[in-house]
């Protein structure tokens, strides 16, 4: 739906007032480099053109209406509520309006499009539009830690920084301090990403439990990003657990990728991007215990031609292709997994938002 039509259905189930519309719009926050999973872990990522449009507006009275345009049925919050009366996705939607209520919330009318399909991260993109309207409704000024803070409704805030700082163009890289917009020259490019039924692993209680025992020893450490080898090697006798260590020894090596990457952004090189985004594929494969269909799919599209780089991300892989290349590539792969283990894999085509 375009924004027009959007809008027409913004004053179709809200009718028509003198207050201001606002609008917002973020798109999905895609992972290149790092990982997202810990509020120590840093990551390179770029929000793809799929997302959430919100229109929203300031509405008199204690009461908070939210809709998406897919369904009839709206959340209506009344200012006090207990967010556990609520269910499903309400009771998402409550937790966040209970976050925001001591900062003088005004009662406000919203009505956003989420446009990415439903096997990509939702509630992070969501949340954060959320947050910037309550605050462009209320005429909040918070600082964009504490938005993000506040979107995550207590939980890890590195994605809610990246969604936040990201700018069409840039990449955007979430580590300690200010997060640091870097050029994303992707012309002539499309983000292609591939998702199966099979989800990854939760890995974050492993890192954060590695993460505490280098930080018994190296206190002044803030994140994995000043984490070295040498530091993981002289606390390795300390972490019990094999999988912490192995996700460790990626994320410690994965932290050069990272650098070498960004000095080649800086000028403009993406074809180092794609490289080093290759090793980190490879690194995973060694480290982060893939499952057979996450590792079976990269390997469908190493070899095609008009695929730049590929690397494994949320409950499947992304991909770097040429525009001119995507059907002919979507066939081959959709041919190749579901020969080999027995089902189609989804697909969806974006570019940088």
């Amino acid at each position: 739906m375009d924004l027009t039509e959007l809008k027409k259905d913004f004053y179709k189930r809200f009718n028509a007032s003198d207050n201001f519309l606002y609008f917002t719009a973020n798109g999905v926050l895609c992972t290149l480099l790092g990982c997202n999973e810990t509020e120590y872990t840093p990551a390179l990522s770029c929000t793809l053109s799929m997302g959430v449009k919100m229109f929203a507006r300031r509405l008199d009275g204690g009461v908070i209406n939210i809709q998406e345009n897919t369904e009839d049925q709206s959340l209506s919050y009344i200012f006090s509520a207990n967010s556990e009366h609520f269910h499903g996705r309400n009771r998402e939607f409550a937790k966040i309006i209970h976050q925001f209520e001591p900062y003088s919330l005004r009662g406000t009318q919203i009505l956003f499009e989420y446009s990415a399909p439903e096997f990509l991260p939702r509630r992070e993109v969501c949340f954060t539009s959320l947050a910037q309207s309550f605050a462009k409704v209320s005429s909040l000024e918070l600082e964009p830690l504490k938005l993000a803070s506040l979107a995550s409704c207590g939980e890890n805030i590195n994605t809610y920084l990246g969604i936040i700082y990201s700018k069409k163009g840039y990449c955007t890289l979430v580590s300690t301090g200010t997060p640091k917009r870097f050029p994303l020259p992707l012309t002539g490019y499309k983000i292609l990403s591939i998702h199966c039924a099979q989800k990854q692993r939760d890995r974050a209680k492993q890192i954060r439990y590695a993460f505490e025992h280098i930080r018994r020893l190296f206190p002044h450490v803030a994140t994995i990003a000043d984490v070295t080898q040498e530091m993981l090697t002289m606390t390795a006798p300390h972490i019990r657990s094999r999988q912490a260590m192995k996700y460790m020894c990626h994320l410690v090596d994965e932290n050069a990728r990272i650098e070498t990457a960004i000095s080649a952004l800086k000028r403009c090189d993406e074809r180092e991007l794609f490289r080093q985004m290759q090793l980190s594929q490879a690194s995973m494969e060694r480290y982060w215990d893939l499952d057979k269909e996450h590792i079976f799919l990269a390997n469908c599209c190493k070899p095609l031609n008009g695929i730049a780089s590929v690397r494994s991300w949320n409950n499947g892989v992304t991909a770097i292709i040429e525009d001119n290349m995507i059907d002919q590539t979507v066939n081959i792969i959709r041919r190749e997994f579901e020969s080999n283990i027995g089902y189609q894999p989804a697909f969806c085509v974006s570019e940088p938002f």
